[in-house]
């Protein structure tokens, strides 16, 4: 699969409906979460599996690799520094002080008067500060609450600058909160008057509130931060240890100025939080010509963007809205109908002058922020990360050049030109090519079509070796290490499952997966045949998937029901399927409107292909053919002006009627590697070929910079795999793969001729009596009581097609063929 997603996600959650897949609780909005990515199985694509940060970082060997997590630089500094500290000390050992303080204690100002300190036993007042402790020991529940000085008596050795929420107070409460940590002595007495230890004061904190019942009226955000151990991002404090803060930083000027830089933002984006509702957010970005959709916390980020660092320019490939994602800026813009942009830049270009307000805004932050803003902007830093990625071409450090070394790979398939390129890139790096599958191979690179009969591929599957393609060296030496596996396997089609049988009746089939296609049909309306298969395929996300939609009648009666299946093509383990039963008007309307959602177009204009335009991440229709004439022409011979006789002339109609043998093919099989959406029709490989002329054509050229023509060769590619679907789809960039993609075309063109019977076209203005001459074959009657007929009525009665309508002896055929 192109383009895979980073094995992790880090963000803080856009709303309170997902749960943590390790504690099963709810993640509530804005809480700092993890999800480690997998392939979906209900969708062609990938989907995180969230969990609270604090249950992930907990765990030992989680994250690998700081490069390995999505998002990181958009978090608040703390917590990219917790993620750091856990990936740089190789997991949760090293962080047991941060557990002991972030993670059981929190300040903040009281939002409600409800609360009662534990200590003194007195209401906590709205807008005081408080602090929090959850309690130790099983069954314990809740939160105990403390006044500020309360909490400093019980623990006067806590620092609690490094709480959570800390930096969330306003500079008066920190200066109030220090004056009492000042006024408490260093060390606690108990009642004999010696002195307690840090840790059991502590623990004498969290023991006197376990009894303490869950006060619902608290505030919501306070309570999921303390009973899940991650921070709203609205009360985000510093959770470094003291050994974290005692480190040295590689690059501490960089280092200081990106925590500078990402506090100020995150300063920003919490003011926005507080003064500027989201409807303001949205008419600010259009009126500075940003992309306005998304999220709250989309919204908010993005406005903060644009009030730090200046509005965004526009796209130079295809002029689609920038974002900042994954440290650098990415367009999130169409290429083409068929294409995503791949455009991303570190310096993306900005538009001169000030970040606008609308004018008709009230709001006295937005107005007064207005006022105080700079014209000058200053350039945004870009994450450590971000930076040495710039110079992956360059020489690699020690550690990713042992990363690659550990590659041992068998390659297959590939030109002899780009085989001999990546054996000198691979032992270059340190890695081993094997000119054969080994016991220690890592994996088998493939390019083109898999051959399942193959014996390496055989070889390897026998001995469970990842089979992926090419993408995946190109990924590795991108990254400068070795990648997983997992997110570049080939899905390969079970040899069992390799041919489907197809049930044509009237001119269509029913789908197998519906269960219906021995009772039922596809609804015929006189011209309109509703059934469609659509395809997409865009090689810069990885998705290849299809939807099948259809209106299906039983037999014998009226009922008719929709069917729909979707998935990723070749792969049966994704996706899924519906059938929903409902009056024949109510089946169309519905089969309309899902065609409209899928397609962007409306059913009439690609049923009578006029005004049918391919959207942008929408599905494409695709031409199959079930071996039927969608429109029977007329013959303009009479009968009557035929010379042969009654029994011959018969047979002749059947003979040169292209129809009768179509519904002789009424089941017939698809072999689902090569036509894994179903047998394609003339008008679709033709298309095909048009965009294989694009792709030669644009191999052939060299009037365009390397990174437009990978672009549109990639479009070429996708608009191809979309019309020819394909189970393994993938770039098409050397003379050798667009030959073998023009043999394939040829041989789907050869079964497509073969399905139209070839030589007996039913255009023809032939009489019978002419087609009769020439098949140079003499016909004569047979008696009925020769061995001849009765081995022929023998043949007729037991291979007749249960499908069929006809009895096979509704003519009187007594003939028999003489000089063939």
């Amino acid at each position: 699969m192109a383009n895979p997603p980073k094995p992790w996600k880090a963000e803080y959650a856009k709303s309170g409906r997902s749960s943590c897949k390790t504690c099963k609780n709810t993640i509530d909005k804005e809480v700092f979460r993890l999800g480690k990515m997998v392939p979906a199985t209900q969708f062609d694509g990938f989907m995180p599996m969230w969990n609270h940060a604090n249950c992930v970082l907990k765990k030992a060997n989680q994250i690998k690799s700081i490069d390995d997590v999505e998002g990181i630089e958009s978090l608040r500094w703390e917590d990219q520094q917790r993620v750091r500290n856990y990936v740089e000390d190789g997991g949760p050992a090293n962080t047991k002080a941060v557990t002991l303080t972030a993670m059981e204690y929190a300040i903040e100002v009281s939002q409600t008067s409800r609360a009662t300190c534990k200590h003194c036993g007195q209401k906590i007042m709205k807008e005081e500060v408080r602090i929090s402790t959850k309690p130790k020991g099983q069954g314990s529940k809740g939160l105990v609450w403390n006044h500020a000085i309360c909490f400093m008596e019980l623990s006067p050795a806590t620092q609690v600058e490094k709480f959570p929420g800390w930096e969330s107070l306003s500079s008066s409460d920190q200066a109030t909160v220090r004056a009492l940590v000042k006024k408490v002595p260093s060390s606690a007495k108990n009642d004999k008057g010696t002195e307690v230890p840090e840790d059991k004061q502590l623990q004498s904190t969290s023991r006197a509130g376990t009894k303490r019942k869950k006060n619902v009226g608290d505030d919501q955000n306070s309570k999921v931060t303390k009973l899940e151990g991650d921070v709203p991002t609205s009360r985000v404090g510093s959770t470094k240890n003291t050994s974290d803060l005692n480190k040295k930083p590689k690059d501490s000027d960089l280092e200081s100025k990106m925590e500078a830089q990402t506090k100020e933002l995150w300063a920003l984006k919490d003011d926005l939080k507080k003064h500027v509702t989201t409807g303001e957010l949205r008419e600010m970005l259009e009126a500075n010509g940003q992309d306005a959709t998304g999220s709250e916390l989309d919204l908010r980020d993005h406005c903060a963007d644009g009030m730090m660092f200046g509005a965004l320019g526009k796209c130079p490939m295809c002029s689609g809205s920038l974002r900042f994602s994954g440290g650098m800026y990415r367009c999130h813009g169409y290429l083409s109908a068929w294409s995503k942009c791949s455009y991303s830049s570190y310096e993306p270009e900005h538009v001169k002058g000030k970040w606008k307000v609308p004018d008709e805004t009230n709001n006295e932050f937005l107005r007064k922020w207005f006022k105080s803003q700079k014209i000058k902007k200053p350039v945004r830093i870009l994450p450590p990360s971000a930076s040495s990625s710039q110079a992956a071409n360059g020489q690699s450090q020690t550690s990713k050049v042992e990363s690659l070394a550990d590659l041992k790979v068998s390659i297959a398939g590939l030109p002899q030109e780009s085989m001999e390129e990546w054996k000198g890139k691979i032992k270059g790096a340190g890695g081993i090519v094997h000119a054969k599958i080994k016991k220690d191979t890592n994996c088998f690179v493939v390019s083109g079509e898999l051959d399942g009969h193959d014996a390496e591929v055989r070889k390897a599957r026998r001995m469970k070796l990842p089979i992926v393609r090419e993408d995946y060296l190109v990924d590795c030496f991108k990254r400068q290490k070795k990648l997983p596996f997992d997110l570049y396997k080939v899905e390969a089609i079970g040899e069992a499952s390799s041919m489907v049988t197809v049930k044509v009746k009237g001119r269509s089939a029913v789908h197998e997966a519906s269960g219906l296609q021995d009772s039922c049909h596809i609804l015929e309306d006189g011209r309109s045949i509703y059934n469609t298969t659509l395809n997409m395929s865009d090689l810069s996300t990885g998705v290849n998937s299809y939807y099948v939609l259809q209106i299906i009648q039983e037999d014998k009666a009226s009922d008719c029901y929709v069917f729909r299946k979707w998935g990723r093509v070749g792969n049966e383990k994704i996706g899924g399927n519906k059938l929903e039963e409902m009056s024949k008007l109510d089946a169309i309307s519905e089969f309309k409107r899902l065609f409209l959602e899928k397609t962007g177009n409306t059913w009439e204009a690609w049923e009578q292909k006029q005004n049918f335009q391919k959207q942008p991440g929408r599905f494409f229709p695709l031409d199959i053919d079930y071996g039927v004439n969608k429109q029977v022409s007329k013959n303009k011979h009479s009968d009557a002006d035929s010379r042969l006789p009654p029994p011959l002339l018969d047979l002749m109609k059947m003979l040169f009627n292209v129809e009768t043998y179509r519904a002789a093919m009424m089941e017939f099989e698809i072999n689902m590697s090569e036509m894994p959406l179903g047998k394609l029709s003339k008008s679709n490989i033709q298309k095909g070929f048009e965009a294989l002329t694009e792709i030669q054509n644009l191999l052939n050229s060299n009037a365009y910079d390397p990174s437009v023509k990978e672009s549109l060769i990639i479009d070429a590619s996708n608009r191809f795999f979309t019309v020819i679907p394909s189970i393994h789809p993938h770039v098409i960039r050397d003379e050798d793969d667009f030959k073998s993609k023009v043999k394939m075309l040829e041989a789907l063109e050869d079964i497509e001729i073969a399905s139209r019977i070839v030589g007996f076209d039913n255009n023809s203005d032939d009489s019978l009596d002419e087609k009769y001459k020439k098949l140079n074959c003499d016909v004569v009657p047979l008696p009925h009581d020769s061995e001849e007929y009765r081995l022929i009525e023998k043949y007729l009665l037991t291979t007749h097609a249960p499908t069929h309508t006809v009895s096979p002896f509704s003519c009187d055929w007594t003939l028999e063929l003489e000089e063939v």
